[in-house]
């Protein structure tokens, strides 16, 4: 993600630095060899080179700063991903598919129709008529008809009584 786009940036940073770093050297060499009039003259210029090595040390440390704040901020949303796909998978996947059977066998019991049965699933996945009726590409109307149909063949009063016929069997009995 971001990491890819901040690598190249650091890279660069780091060589301009070490460039600098190196002609700064370069220059204080020539300093400790050179006749007095030449050594003062590149004294007064690593003065200035000196300082621009500060700011850019400065600068990398801005960069380190932002950089881990976007990798802490990366780790807080890949442990959130990590809690949600664990949460999804709290039943194995052959429970899953036993569970998805009983539920299809169901709807067959109570003669849904292929758009009712299509209809129910997604009332099962928590869809508001709403979204049902944006994911179909029909009129909330026709989904509020349906979904009252799907309600009316399986003896249920509603969502929540419709939900409920198939998650209270997954439940441990009460105390």
């Amino acid at each position: 993600m971001s990491f890819h786009l901040l690598l190249p940036k650091r890279s660069k940073f780091f060589l301009i630095y070490v460039l600098v770093v190196l002609f700064w050297m370069s220059l204080e060499s020539i300093e400790v060899f050179s006749e007095s009039k030449l050594a003062t003259l590149i004294s007064e210029f690593a003065v200035y080179l000196e300082m621009g090595i500060g700011v850019l040390s400065l600068l990398g440390v801005y960069f380190v700063f932002t950089e881990s704040m976007t990798l802490k901020k990366e780790i807080r949303e890949s442990k959130q991903l990590i809690e949600t796909l664990s949460h999804k998978n709290l039943l194995s996947k052959s429970n899953r598919e036993e569970f998805w059977n009983g539920v299809k066998e169901q709807f067959r019991k109570w003669n849904y129709t292929e758009t009712e049965s299509e209809i129910a699933t997604y009332l099962l996945r928590g869809f508001s008529n709403q979204q049902i009726a944006g994911t179909r590409g029909t009129s909330l109307r026709t989904i509020e008809t349906q979904a009252y149909s799907v309600y009316q063949k399986s003896g249920t009063r509603g969502k929540l009584d419709f939900i409920a016929y198939f998650i209270l069997p997954l439940l441990p009995d009460e105390e």
